[in-house]
């Protein structure tokens, strides 16, 4: 009789389980804050990348001066998380703002800034209000701020053989930088893509199959945004 009773009592508790309708399947198990920072593998640029350089006026300009400048011939070629990426405390001036302010690129929410021109130009203003650049070298960095946490981290950087021509927020967890590169014998250049995923701290890289005559398009675009300054 006890041996009856012991099966009847696992099979009402079995039962109660599996029509408990309180109940959640273990495939919603992790965390609401986990499954939202999963993050899905694009190996080719998504529309929201294109649209975000279509608005910056890049893709015109890149067509203007490359014919055959096409986004879908961008693949990705290299993925990586940031855990080595070079960061420090940063409390910058009220200078800082004033100079540099309209070409710094805000997030959504204004709580974080891509730093793309600082590194290399020093921009001041003169006594009649002008913004004067000065070009500090040839190497390129581009840096993310934190304005709460007060910390600059370094995105990206570059040699001469290098540039960033434009940068920005696709949304308030990603954003994406275009540039130039050398090909290693330095007789073209390539285009390349940053995206980096802010909430997973992870880069993926992009790579057009089209090259470019070294040296032709370098710069070229960076220089049309910093239009205004008088570059010495």
């Amino acid at each position: 009789m006890k041996k009856w009773l012991l099966i009847g009592l696992i099979f009402v508790v079995f039962y109660s389980c599996k029509n408990d309708p309180k109940k959640e399947p273990l495939t919603n198990a992790l965390p609401k804050q986990e499954q939202e920072e999963v993050e899905v593998i694009d190996t080719m640029l998504t529309n929201e990348t294109i649209s975000f350089f279509n608005k910056s006026g890049y893709s015109n300009f890149a067509k203007s001066r490359l014919k055959d400048f096409d986004w879908s011939r961008f693949h990705m070629i290299d993925t990586w998380k940031d855990d080595t990426v070079t960061s420090a405390k940063f409390e910058p001036d009220k200078a800082y703002f004033e100079n540099y302010g309209r070409f710094l690129k805000y997030s959504p929410d204004s709580s974080f800034v891509i730093d793309l021109d600082s590194y290399n130009t020093t921009i001041t203003k003169n006594k009649d209000g002008k913004l004067i650049g000065r070009e500090e070298g040839p190497d390129t960095e581009i840096s993310l701020i934190d304005l709460k946490n007060k910390e600059k981290k370094r995105l990206v950087f570059l040699g001469p053989g290098g540039s960033i021509e434009e940068g920005g927020w696709i949304d308030e967890d990603n954003l994406a930088l275009i540039g130039l590169q050398d090909t290693p014998d330095e007789s073209v250049q390539v285009h390349l893509i940053w995206k980096y995923h802010l909430p997973t701290h992870t880069f993926y890289l992009f790579q057009s199959t089209d090259t470019i005559g070294a040296q032709q398009q370098m710069n070229s675009w960076r220089k049309e945004r910093l239009k205004g300054v008088i570059i010495q």
